[in-house]
């Protein structure tokens, strides 16, 4: 029989902060909603496997393995069996060295055991469960940010209203993917949803888990307040809010985008047959991929940049991301794929800011 558990745990930062996501620095001076680590956790028989979703931007692997090693120690669920994710919300904390913006330690050991603990008391929480799928469609809200210019060239954002642009380069993906998970009595306890968008939508120095947030938050109002939905962002590395067909986007555009996603949610539910007698797997593998190649010419340009002075342009931060990787001995790096197996259902998880087309291949 299957069972399910999920949870909930507050992983807000303190003000001051750096906020990273942008070539410019933003120290927090506000809350506009909190962030959360959200963990559910699936066993059948010999097989438990589990899932947090996190608030932030990103994390190094190492940070990502020490969740899953005190996860493993609080529980006893194999590290290979966890899948960390990332809301990628460019209003979270400071995990990560990006651009000019640097992780802070202390609070990255503070979210590593607040997102470990989220996984405890989802195991903690552990009842008779059904769980059922299904798919609902948005494809108004995301928009393929790369964009075939009239002389030829590609560009990321070229801007609203630019009379240069030819055509998006690629697709989106508007599936609103949901996982319904209830107890052995019919009575909801949560919901896991994948929509394919860059949670990018706020800005500001305010935290925010973005539209993601604005999802949970109205779910809540209508499923109950111990209603957990975990969100999975799809692969978007291409994929954002801007429409450069349409108007400028106010900052709360994110709560119009969690209430598209919130209806379509609330549509697709009735429709959705749960099933007890699941099955539960999980497989990891460590692929070992090629870097980027980068050209000896970028790399004496990028040098002369980042000697021009103490300015801080877009290209200059860019230049000095690309020295960096330039650091790297290697032409390769190992890279985990998981795959997560409940029912006929599967979760495929690897790092990466990825383009769409792959997750519509997957």
């Amino acid at each position: 029989m299957l069972q399910c558990g999920m949870s909930e745990t507050d992983i807000t930062p303190w003000l001051g902060l750096e906020i990273p996501g942008y070539l410019s620095i933003r120290n927090a001076t506000g809350v506009k909603d909190k962030l959360f680590a959200k963990a559910v956790v699936f066993c059948n028989n010999d097989q438990t496997t589990g899932i947090v979703a996190i608030d932030a931007l990103d994390l190094e692997r190492e940070d990502v393995l020490r969740i899953r090693a005190r996860a493993n120690y609080l529980t006893g669920i194999p590290m290979e069996n966890i899948m960390v994710c990332l809301t990628h919300t460019h209003t979270g904390g400071p995990v990560v060295n990006c651009f000019v913006t640097k992780r802070n330690e202390t609070y990255i050991d503070f979210l590593v055991n607040k997102a470990a603990d989220a996984i405890s008391l989802a195991y903690e929480n552990l009842v008779p469960a059904k769980v059922g799928s299904g798919n609902g469609m948005v494809g108004h809200i995301a928009f393929n940010r790369r964009y075939v210019m009239q002389d030829g060239s590609v560009k990321t954002n070229p801007g609203r209203m630019n009379p240069l642009i030819v055509k998006p380069v690629g697709p989106i993906d508007p599936d609103v993917m949901i996982m319904k998970i209830q107890d052995a009595n019919d009575k909801l306890i949560g919901a896991i949803i994948n929509f394919a968008c860059h949670l990018d939508v706020v800005g500001g120095s305010e935290y925010c888990a973005d539209y993601a947030g604005e999802l949970s938050k109205i779910l809540k109002s209508v499923y109950g307040k111990d209603f957990c939905c975990i969100f999975l962002t799809g692969l978007s590395g291409n994929i954002n809010h801007i429409d450069t067909k349409g108007t400028l986007s106010r900052s709360s555009h994110y709560k119009k985008m969690g209430e598209v996603l919130a209806g379509e949610t609330i549509k697709t539910m009735p429709f959705i047959t749960c099933c007890e007698d699941v099955l539960v797997g999980a497989r990891s593998k460590l692929l070992n991929m090629p870097l980027r190649t980068v050209q000896e010419e970028d790399v004496q340009k990028a040098r002369q940049l980042v000697a021009q002075g103490d300015d801080q342009s877009n290209e200059k931060i860019f230049a000095q991301e690309l020295l960096v990787f330039c650091q790297y001995q290697s032409k390769t790096t190992n890279v985990e794929v998981q795959v997560l197996k409940v029912g006929d259902m599967v979760f495929t998880g690897f790092p990466g800011d990825v383009f769409v087309e792959f997750g519509l291949r997957i």
